[in-house]
């Protein structure tokens, strides 16, 4: 008659406890390209909400009266902003203006905005 064995030997432990590692590398992964993905979300959306705070301004020159003079700041075909740093990142808003004529009596102006940050991801 043979021994019956109630436990683990040491050989199942170790491939037991290498399987459970290997699994929570993979979770540790996952979660770690989620934080990425919320950390960049959150910059795009910073990023945005810049660019629209840029061109509020430009709202208050879009006036008949004004338009093709140089009192209208639209006339300024480049602005350069300031930098605007928020939680340790510092954002550059910039645009563009281009005039593009759609017949010969008016004109589209057509405002581009940019932020530009750098991005260093955990």
């Amino acid at each position: 008659m043979g021994k019956k064995s109630s436990g683990l030997s040491l050989v199942e432990i170790i491939v037991s406890m290498v399987i459970l590692s290997l699994v929570m590398l993979g979770f540790i992964n996952l979660f770690m390209s989620g934080k990425r993905f919320i950390i960049h979300s959150r910059l795009l959306m910073t990023g945005g909400e810049l660019g629209r705070y840029s061109l509020d301004p430009l709202q208050m020159e879009v006036r008949q009266d004004t338009w093709n003079t140089s009192a209208n700041n639209l006339a300024v075909k480049t602005y350069n902003g300031s930098p605007i740093t928020i939680s340790g990142i510092t954002y550059t808003p910039n645009y563009t203006v281009s005039d593009k004529s759609v017949c010969s009596s008016s004109v589209i102006r057509k405002v581009k905005v940019e932020v530009k940050w750098n991005e260093s991801l955990p």
